[in-house]
């Protein structure tokens, strides 16, 4: 999109798609190949029959000619007996000029027209011919000089049998170059497809992997021009789980060593909470940031783990037949104290869904915890079903959030513009990112949208039992 259609507030153009560019390319150079070549037959076709007709008609009226010259020949010879004597074609028609007077085997056609031109080259002694139209209709006129016998000898040839001929054969040639498009476009249909086959193939397995399954790979391609690709892919990908799998092993490990000395520090703020009384003001102030600072640290400990767990494949999942609406309205009574209204739609009143309740009930309290953090706490929790999902959506009153951060904000560690701060309760970066992998877990799906009116709205979706 350009600066000034960007300024103007137009919208960009919608792109054709590689396989519709290919076919539009086949069809564009059948069509372009079927016209030149239609083009040229009816041309050389139009130009070979007219010459051929042109040729024909004069050397009809040469032989015509000379039967009139023989019949006028003869004594007493009388030019209507003479005319009717010939056998004229179809379409064809004489006229003879003598001692004055214009004779015509039609009525239709007379001296009126024949063109000016033509008869006087004709009676100032040279053969003449030239093409005429008579009533729209085309013709070619002939005329021939007869001094032996004082007179004028002129036929008419009417064309509208070659202009039929011409006619068909330019609609033989039309369908035939929509045929041949038609074709073109099936051809560049069927070459697209075996194009895209092998970029369709890394989709879909790229498709997998950016959804967890990273034992995913591309078959050999029979192809001998696409190994490098498929080669190269497979390659990629095998660095990619390498380095996931060695990532995931350092969070663990990192995780797993921080628990000891995080236990002795917890140990020992306990024993330093029970002398917190005789603390200077200092020193209490102290004592409680470090305490606040230390359950921060633990609940990201903790959910680090858990997150390595998952990343493992070795969290696996209790699941169990509960009521949604009975679990979110306790979860969320028991979290909030009640505070926060739950809405059940009627479509979602008595749906049950197989789930691992600790997970669910870990997700609705994620939400929960991110409202009361960053938008200024939760304002309404609703449960709805649509077919064959179930919609659980957390409606928050803070200042939203920018479309622009909708995917990175289930990102691990992603705190948007709080990043860096310390406040108390500005949380870890990771909630958001836990309960997307628990909703990931159950085949759902968590987003985020603005909610109507102003502020968040976080949505988890999830299968209803039996899907």
């Amino acid at each position: 999109m350009t600066p000034i259609e960007r300024r103007l507030g137009l919208r960009p153009r919608p792109r054709l798609g590689l396989r519709s560019r290919v076919t539009v390319a086949f069809a564009a150079g059948a069509a372009g190949l079927s016209g030149v070549l239609a083009g040229a037959t009816y041309g050389f076709a139009h130009h070979y029959l007219l010459d051929q007709r042109q040729s024909s008609a004069v050397d009809q009226s040469y032989q015509d000619a000379s039967l009139v010259k023989s019949g006028l020949g003869a004594p007493a010879a009388n030019v209507a007996t003479v005319l009717s004597s010939l056998t004229l074609a179809q379409g064809t028609r004489s006229l003879i000029y003598r001692d004055g007077r214009w004779f015509s085997t039609s009525v239709a056609v007379g001296r009126s027209v024949l063109p000016a031109g033509l008869v006087n080259t004709v009676r100032a002694g040279g053969p003449a011919r030239q093409r005429i139209s008579i009533g729209g209709v085309p013709a070619v006129a002939v005329g021939v000089p007869l001094p032996a016998v004082a007179g004028e000898y002129f036929e008419v040839h009417s064309l509208a049998e070659l202009v039929r001929t011409l006619d068909l054969l330019a609609l033989v040639l039309s369908v035939a170059a929509v045929a041949t498009t038609l074709g073109g476009v099936a051809v560049g249909r069927w070459a697209s497809a075996r194009l895209l086959r092998p970029l369709t193939d890394v989709a879909d397995v790229a498709t997998a992997i950016s959804r967890g399954a990273l034992g995913r790979r591309l078959s050999a391609a029979p192809d001998p021009d696409l190994d490098p690709l498929v080669v190269s892919f497979n390659e990629m990908v095998d660095a990619l789980e390498r380095r996931i799998e060695r990532d995931a092993r350092f969070a663990s490990d990192v995780s797993h060593e921080l628990r000891s000395p995080l236990t002795t520090v917890q140990t020992s703020l306990e024993v330093v909470e029970i002398f917190r009384a005789s603390l200077p003001p200092d020193g209490q102030r102290a004592l409680r940031l470090m305490a606040v600072e230390v359950g921060r640290f633990s609940g990201m400990v903790q959910d680090l783990l858990e997150i390595s767990r998952m990343d493992a494949g070795a969290a696996d999942l209790d699941l169990q037949s509960e009521l949604l609406d009975e679990l979110i309205v306790n979860t969320v009574a028991a979290h909030t104290g009640g505070t926060v209204p739950v809405e059940v739609d009627p479509s979602a009143e008595g749906t049950t869904v197989s789930v691992d309740r600790r997970r669910v009930q870990r997700i609705v309290a994620n939400l929960l915890d991110n409202a009361r953090i960053h938008g200024a706490g939760a304002v309404l929790v609703r449960i709805e079903q649509d077919g064959q999902w179930v919609r659980i959506a957390v409606d928050d009153a803070g200042p939203g959030v920018p479309a622009e951060e909708h995917e990175r904000i289930f990102e691990r560690f992603y705190r948007g513009p709080t990043a860096g701060r310390r406040a108390d309760g500005s949380g870890t970066g990771l909630g958001l990112a836990l309960a997307a992998e628990h909703v990931k877990a159950h085949r759902g799906r968590l987003s985020v949208d603005d909610r109507p009116g102003g502020g968040a709205r976080f949505v988890i979706e999830l299968p209803v039992e039996g899907r």
